[in-house]
C-alpha cells in the first residue's frame, strides 16, 4: 500500500453501511487501521458492536450504529446524529445489500420489494440525508457506492440483485454528474467488487429460499467458489480504499477480473449482441442444465 490512503484517511469520520460482515466489515476494519473514526452501521446492531469493539481493540476508533437503510426516517436520524456528534463525515460508503435467487417470474414480490428497498432505496436515502450535510459543511468528502460486476454484466437466476446493482451504478454516475453541476467538493466513486469472501449467497438461500433446483445449485456453487477463490475482505478493502483515496471513480476489487467484466459489457453494447448464453456459465460451475434444455 502506498502513502495515498494513509495520508487521506488518517483522520476524519467514515460511515460504512452493512459493516457487520463481509466486504463492509473489511472496509470498516481497514479504515480504522488507517486512523479514521469508523461508524459501523448495520441492521444487526449486536454484530456491529462486535466489529466496532474489534477495531477499538486493534487500536482504532469505532462506534456501532443500528440502522435499517430501507427506512428513510432511520437513515435521516442516523445522519443527523452523526453530524451532530462528529461535525462532518469525510467518507460515506453505501455497502448494505442482499442477494436473491430464482427465475425472474418466480421471485416473490415481497422479496423483490425488500431487496430493492435495501440495495437501491437504501443508497438513495443515504445520499439524500448525508450529501446535503456534506455540502453544508463545505469540506472535501467522498461518497462511495457499492455496485458489483453484477452491475456491469447480467447473470441468470439472480435477477433482483442484478437489476438493483445496475440501478446503483446508474445512480452513482448521476450523483457524480449532479455534484459536478454545482462544483461541490465531494468525490463520488463506483465500487465494483468481483468475488470477496462473504455469506451473501448462503444468506440469500436462508432468508429467501427458492424451490427452483437450478437456482439453488447455482447459489450453492457460487458460495463454494466464493469461499474457495474469493478475495480476503481485508485485503480487498485495502486495494479498494487505495483507489478511493486516489480519487478514482471506478474502483475495482480485482483489477483483471473487473476490467474483463467492463470489456465484455463494452463489446456487447458495441456489437449489439444479446446477453451471454447462461448455459456456458452453468457448465463452468458444474451445474446441470434443467430438464428440457439443450
Amino acid at each position: 500500500m502506498s502513502d495515498v490512503a494513509r495520508k487521506r484517511f488518517a483522520q476524519g469520520t467514515a460511515v460504512v453501511t452493512g459493516a457487520a460482515a463481509g466486504i463492509g466489515r473489511g472496509l470498516a476494519e481497514h479504515l480504522g487501521s488507517l486512523g479514521m473514526t469508523v461508524v459501523v452501521a448495520d441492521i444487526d446492531e449486536a454484530r456491529a458492536a462486535a466489529v466496532a469493539a474489534e477495531i477499538v481493540a486493534a487500536g482504532g476508533d469505532a462506534d456501532p450504529y443500528g440502522v435499517d437503510v430501507s427506512d428513510p426516517d432511520e437513515v435521516e436520524a442516523m445522519a443527523a446524529t452523526l453530524f451532530d456528534r462528529h461535525g462532518s463525515i469525510e467518507l460515506l460508503i453505501n455497502n448494505a445489500g442482499v442477494e436473491s435467487a430464482g427465475l425472474l417470474w418466480e421471485i416473490d414480490p415481497a422479496r423483490w420489494r425488500r431487496l430493492m428497498q435495501i440495495n437501491v432505496d437504501g443508497v438513495f436515502y443515504c445520499v439524500r440525508s448525508f450529501v446535503p450535510r456534506m455540502l453544508a459543511a463545505g469540506t472535501p468528502a467522498c461518497v462511495a457506492n457499492l455496485s458489483s460486476v453484477g452491475g456491469i454484466n447480467t447473470v441468470a437466476v439472480q435477477s433482483p440483485y442484478i437489476v438493483s446493482k445496475f440501478a446503483v451504478q446508474a445512480m452513482t454516475e448521476c450523483l457524480h454528474q449532479d455534484l459536478a453541476v454545482i462544483g461541490a467538493p465531494i468525490q463520488v466513486s463506483a465500487v465494483v467488487p468481483h468475488s470477496i469472501r462473504s455469506e451473501i449467497f448462503r444468506a440469500a438461500q436462508r432468508d429467501a429460499p427458492t424451490a427452483n433446483p437450478t437456482a439453488n445449485a447455482v447459489f450453492a456453487a457460487m458460495q463454494r467458489d466464493n469461499e474457495e477463490k474469493g478475495l480476503d475482505p481485508l485485503a480487498a478493502a485495502e486495494h479498494m480504499i487505495e483507489q478511493i483515496a486516489g480519487g478514482a471513480f471506478w474502483v475495482f476489487s480485482d483489477d483483471a477480473m473487473c476490467r474483463g467484466a467492463v470489456d465484455r459489457r463494452g463489446e456487447q453494447l458495441r456489437t449489439l449482441s444479446p446477453p451471454a448464453d447462461p448455459r456456458a456459465m452453468l457448465a463452468r460451475m458444474g451445474v446441470p442444465l434443467p430438464e428440457g434444455s439443450s
